[in-house]
């Protein structure tokens, strides 16, 4: 069964989840060209995207004629991802237990999935045993430079919870378990930027983003709005503005394990 909690969390952010966390149409194209280029895959292949959302990333697969198969525990996300999508499987389940059979898929997909989940073990055990002999799992993550608005706010979002006496996030400390012990199972790991893109960051585009990131809303609501006026607070007296917009150089990093 899907985590209820996650799922519904994610329910309430369906409908602006692409609008605020939107990628250049060309970045998904790049992701799964990058992907064909490091495996020598060609043609359409058979691609289960674990996490898939509203589809910002898999609709790049599905329009490349791929066997596309889609999993998210949010049905919201996934019917935003069917409002266009034709040609397409897409099915509510947990990446802990996948409905599908051994050695069954070419790609396995990991987009922007192991910061957000705590019971990555799982999903990766899943993950291997549904790709073919051959094939491959591919961690996608979006990377900002360390001196961003972005990357900023985050590090004093940490400050403050830590203030209020909540432990941080371990996202990028679970990110990185994740990735090390999928390189000591694959026959081969490749990184690669897939795609860079230019933006104008402000903080408030940060502040609304995150008041529907998944594992924020899961704090007590109190805690939520203590955080949210404070972080606010730091970012008006550092950046000079909530509008204030900055220039920023963002990229789409792949990690790609062959098995």
């Amino acid at each position: 069964m899907p985590d209820q909690t996650m799922s519904s969390t994610f329910d309430s952010a369906a409908s602006t989840f692409e609008h605020q966390r939107s990628l250049p149409r060309e970045v998904p194209e790049a992701i799964r060209a990058a992907i064909w280029s490091i495996t020598g895959l060609s043609g359409p292949a058979r691609v289960l995207d674990i996490g898939a959302g509203t589809g910002r990333i898999g609709r790049a697969f599905v329009a490349a004629g791929d066997s596309y198969f889609g999993v998210d525990t949010s049905l919201a996300m996934l019917q935003e991802f069917s409002i266009d999508a034709v040609n397409c499987t897409l099915t509510q389940a947990d990446g802990n237990h996948l409905p599908f059979s051994d050695r069954s898929f070419d790609v396995v997909l990991l987009m922007q999935v192991l910061s957000g989940v705590d019971d990555w073990t799982g999903i990766l055990d899943e993950a291997r045993r549904v790709v073919r002999v051959g094939g491959c799992v591919v961690v996608g993550r979006s990377s900002n430079p360390e001196w961003g608005v972005d990357t900023q706010l985050k590090k004093q979002l940490k400050h403050i919870l830590e203030d209020i006496h909540l432990a941080p996030f371990p996202t990028e400390q679970s990110r990185r378990q994740a990735m090390a012990l999928l390189e000591s199972l694959a026959a081969r790991h490749t990184h690669a930027v897939a795609a860079s893109w230019h933006v104008l960051a402000t903080p408030n585009a940060f502040l609304l983003r995150h008041r529907t990131g998944a594992r924020f809303v899961a704090l007590p609501p109190n805690i939520q709005k203590q955080a949210l006026e404070k972080l606010g607070a730091w970012a008006e007296s550092t950046f000079g503005s909530l509008d204030a917009e900055f220039a920023e150089t963002r990229s789409f990093e792949i990690d790609v394990y062959e098995f």
